[in-house]
């Protein structure tokens, strides 16, 4: 071997050796993990509950939305009764938001009308909606701790529906809604309390969120740990950066506590979005991957909704169709599970992509694998 060559030979040899130090030091640092939040499921029907295609998710979240005077009503209270009843005979947790009430008050008042071609004062009963009627704190905080005595295992609610919109009477309340929230950690201080419950839509239809928190701040003196939003804009439209506003504009992690791709929105309102099942499911992967990722905040997502009523729902965001047919949504939610480590139990369900074509007496285990973030979610102190 001539001199050269021995020298090149050397040179090499020695830049080697110096450099497997840092390539052990490269090969031994853990690749950063991608975050995952934990993945929920909303529907009022408990018939979710009997439903193996939905069991055999491992799915253990779910949120209720319940009228604040929903327990003064009977057919409301036996309602609320038995689905909560049927997810906790599951072993589920249950995300309570609470809304506005339902009621109709029927008042004796004088009216004026036209008889015989004269006008004249008569008493009639006039029905009253207590939608836009707030309660006070004392009788809001009197039907949280009703509650609390029936079902004292829920741990977890958001103290207004959608506080934002103008469908509210919270949406220029924010001082009234911290009063609430002060009423709901001072009854449950081991509860999960999220400040509020924000829809992402334009200004024409809202409040917009960052303001309505920043006031509710103002007003609380002090940032709540948990917040809520329903971001069916930015999701719908493969957008994230009014989800971002929330997250520049508040401290405490978030919750997307409704949300989910829209097959069908039959109320005339214009929207620039495909509304169909396959699009509805790409929008279901971009929550669960794209958004649920972009910060380790976003600590759950809780898709609206399991399963349509009829082909002419007004609103429909339904994993399975009305004819009982899993969409294409179903799949989607199904596969990232998967992806993540959480498997089917294909004991009792085949509908899972990943239980299709298993061979006869091949079951799934079950599900396994992290279930998104971790840590306590009966936090206490001021959140």
């Amino acid at each position: 071997m001539s001199r050269s060559r021995r020298l090149l030979l050397c040179a090499c040899t020695i830049g080697l050796l110096l450099a497997l130090p840092m390539l052990a030091t490269a090969a031994s640092k853990p690749h950063k993990s991608v975050h995952h939040p934990q993945v929920g499921l909303g529907d009022d029907n408990r018939q979710m509950f009997g439903d193996p295609r939905f069991l055999s998710l491992g799915i253990k979240l779910v949120r209720y939305d319940m009228h604040w005077d929903a327990l003064s009503n009977t057919t409301e209270r036996a309602e609320a009764t038995a689905w909560l009843k049927a997810a906790h005979a599951h072993h589920l947790d249950v995300l309570v938001t609470i809304d506005h009430s339902d009621k109709v008050i029927y008042k004796k008042v004088r009216v004026r009308v036209k008889k015989h071609g004269k006008w004249v004062t008569e008493i009639k009963k006039k029905g009253f909606s207590q939608a836009r009627v707030l309660p006070s704190p004392a009788s809001y905080g009197n039907a949280f701790k009703a509650f609390r005595r029936l079902f004292p295992w829920v741990h977890e609610f958001v103290t207004w529906d959608e506080t934002n919109s103008y469908g509210e009477a919270t949406y220029d309340r924010e001082g009234l809604v911290a009063q609430y929230y002060r009423t709901l950690r001072h009854d449950c201080p081991s509860c999960t309390i999220l400040a509020a419950e924000f829809l992402d839509v334009p200004i024409i239809e809202a409040v917009p969120m960052t303001k309505w928190a920043r006031t509710f701040v103002k007003d609380l003196g002090y940032q709540p740990g948990y917040w809520g939003l329903n971001n069916y804009v930015d999701a719908n439209n493969l957008q994230d950066y009014r989800t971002r506003s929330l997250l520049d504009a508040v401290k405490g992690k978030i919750w997307l506590a409704e949300t989910g791709g829209i097959v069908n929105r039959r109320n005339h309102t214009k929207v620039e979005f495909p509304q169909n099942a396959s699009h509805a499911a790409k929008v279901d992967r971009y929550l669960l991957d794209t958004i649920g990722s972009m910060s380790a905040r976003i600590q759950r997502i809780y898709l609206y909704e399991w399963e349509a009523h009829t082909n002419h729902d007004s609103w429909d965001s339904a994993l399975i169709s009305y004819n009982n047919l899993p969409r294409p949504g179903y799949d989607a939610v199904a596969e990232t599970l998967d992806s993540w480590g959480i498997r089917p139990d294909c004991k009792l369900s085949r509908v899972p992509p990943a239980c299709k074509g298993l061979p006869v007496g091949t079951l799934g285990t079950g599900p396994t694998g992290a279930t998104g973030a971790t840590g306590a979610t009966g936090a206490t102190g001021k959140q």
